[in-house]
């Protein structure tokens, strides 16, 4: 029992809220009713009854909380807890008060007020609230003589105690509402270092400078700012006219295109330096709709790597009379774009620096091919499933893009005479080549001529050239650089040719898609081991794109 006291000292420093046992007593229920009538009375009727518990003595206990303005539940939920932590007093010796601010226990209300209710029916049948009032009083009493004595005690030992403070244990115990709004809930112990460092006055913070609700856009949103920042604003002062140009630009391209173009409405002076040609080098518009006239803005930005694949560039591209100017355009992707051939034109006859140039799926005419052939750098060109080639426009380019290196003319329904005019003036600097499709006008006569005139091929692409003939084979073995040969579906050709080729050092794949079955492909495949056949479905020939790439062409990046 002694050490049951000792422990109950020691946690008296210790002012935190612990879970207390509800009485089960029948008699007790019976006390605390009568306490609550008894309260009740001496408040409102007669105060200087001394068989009644007054708010003198609560006060003499340590229940100080109370006031005359305060509601009768406030008195009775106060009250309620003072008589359960009396009569559980002799079962736990080591009970603790509550904090000052500990949390209002609201939800206990209804019990309290049932077990005031159920204790005046049975003061009303017994008769006997005299009687009861004093064992409570001496209850009480006993509680209070327990707790000053241990206050007093840890005076002595203790120097940090805060029992040196003439705040009573049971000062503040809020209930019913009754709590202070500018104190906030502390649920630390209050012998703690926390605790005690909250008494301390915060230190005075900056005051925040509000934005005036005029100012404030839909979105709510709150805003920062010291004094000296503020004074900084609203000083008046343009600090971007103290940057250079140069130091602007160097901004101005880390953004998007769309914040560019977002800056240059900001001043005049951002304008010009938003229309600067080095940020706008690459640019990527693939799957987009250009409003009229939008497409001659790009162009006169000055923009080097140019993407509008699958593009939709609308009517006029180009404004009427429009001042000539010359693009710095250097590598163009038009494939699949819908553009007229008018504007088309005008795009082509501004651009003399192109290397680069996709024209997939375009309709072509003379005048176009004309104004292509003035490209006298260009080393690629892609025209594949392009429409309007004529022989007099194929051997116009022929003979003007004596740099062309890359040329894919695939499936674009050339005549005989065409394809005469290309293998006859074709540059000898052409390593990569596409003829593909040419069915019915591309003979073995043409391989012998294209051999003579490019020996130094290193890919040849005549899939679907239904005339070859055995012929073929022996025009394309003489190539001693060729490294890559398709003749997928040129069903003259017998399958006992392909052997020959394994003859070819140099001949490292070979496409024969739809030539051979699948007993053939493995005999073929036995006998050439080093060699690998079928490896490649799409030709990559000049293509700007190939395969799930479409942020570069030609393996240079077309965004930020």
């Amino acid at each position: 029992m002694s050490s049951r006291k000792h422990r109950g000292h020691e946690n008296m420093e210790n002012l935190c809220p612990v879970t207390r046992k509800r009485a089960t007593s029948k008699n007790l229920a019976v006390g605390v009713g009568t306490v609550l009538c008894a309260t009740k009375s001496s408040h409102y009727e007669h105060t200087s009854s001394p068989s009644a518990l007054t708010f003198e003595a609560l006060e003499e206990m340590g229940v100080g909380m109370l006031d005359s303005e305060e509601s009768s539940s406030s008195a009775m939920s106060a009250i309620a807890l003072v008589v359960s932590t009396s009569a559980n007093i002799d079962d736990n010796s080591n009970e603790t008060t509550p904090h000052a601010n500990v949390a209002r226990m609201s939800h206990l209300q209804p019990q309290r007020l049932s077990v005031s209710s159920t204790a005046e029916t049975t003061l009303d049948s017994s008769g006997s609230n005299t009687t009861i009032v004093d064992d409570v009083q001496q209850k009480l009493q006993a509680l209070a003589q327990a707790k000053r004595s241990a206050l007093s005690s840890e005076c002595s030992s203790n120097s940090n105690s805060p029992s040196k403070r003439t705040r009573n244990p049971l000062a503040a115990v809020l209930c019913n509402n009754q709590c202070d709004s500018a104190a906030p809930l502390n649920m630390q112990p209050s012998t703690s270092r926390q605790a005690l460092r909250q008494h301390k006055k915060p230190t005075a913070a900056p005051t925040p400078h509000l934005v005036p609700n005029s100012l404030v856009g839909k979105d709510s949103f709150f805003v920062y700012r010291t004094a000296a920042m503020s004074a900084h604003i609203n000083s008046g002062i343009n600090y971007f006219d103290k940057l250079s140009d140069e130091i602007l630009l160097d901004i101005f391209k880390w953004l998007p295109k769309k914040t560019l173009l977002r800056m240059a409405t900001v001043s005049r002076r951002f304008n010009r330096c938003s229309r600067d040609e080095t940020l706008w080098t690459r640019l990527d518009l693939g799957l987009r709709t250009l409003c009229p006239a939008a497409l001659e803005q790009i162009v006169r930005r000055g923009v080097l790597v140019l993407r509008l694949a699958q593009a939709n560039i609308q009517e006029p591209a180009f404004t009427p009379l429009v001042s000539e100017f010359k693009s710095r355009l250097l590598y163009l992707d038009l494939s699949m774009t819908s553009i007229s051939r008018m504007s088309l034109r005008t795009l082509i006859s501004q651009c003399r620096q192109l290397k680069k140039l996709s024209l997939e799926n375009a309709e072509l005419n003379d005048e176009i091919c004309a104004e292509i052939a003035k490209n006298k750098f260009l080393e690629a060109l892609n025209l594949t499933m392009a429409s309007g080639l004529t022989a007099r426009s194929v051997r116009l380019m022929m003979e003007s893009l004596t740099n062309l290196s890359s040329l894919n003319i695939s499936w674009t329904d050339l005549s005989a005479d065409a394809v005469t005019a290309l293998v006859t003036h074709i540059s000898p600097n052409v390593i990569r080549l596409n003829v593909a499709g040419c069915r019915r006008v591309l003979f073995d006569s043409h391989v012998r001529s294209l051999q003579t005139r490019c020996p130094q091929l290193l890919e040849l692409d005549l899939s679907d050239c239904n005339s070859l003939t055995p012929a073929a084979i022996e025009a394309i073995m003489q190539f001693q650089m060729l490294e890559y040969l398709s003749v997928s579906r040129c069903y003259l050709i017998p399958p006992a040719s392909f052997v020959e080729l394994k003859e070819m050092s140099s001949l490292t794949y070979l496409d024969i898609f739809g030539m051979l079955s699948d007993g053939a492909m493995e005999a073929l495949e036995q006998q050439m081991p080093k060699m690998g056949i079928n490896k490649f479905i799409h030709s990559s020939v000049s293509r700007p794109t190939v395969g799930s790439r479409r942020t570069s062409i030609w393996g240079l990046r077309t965004r930020d």
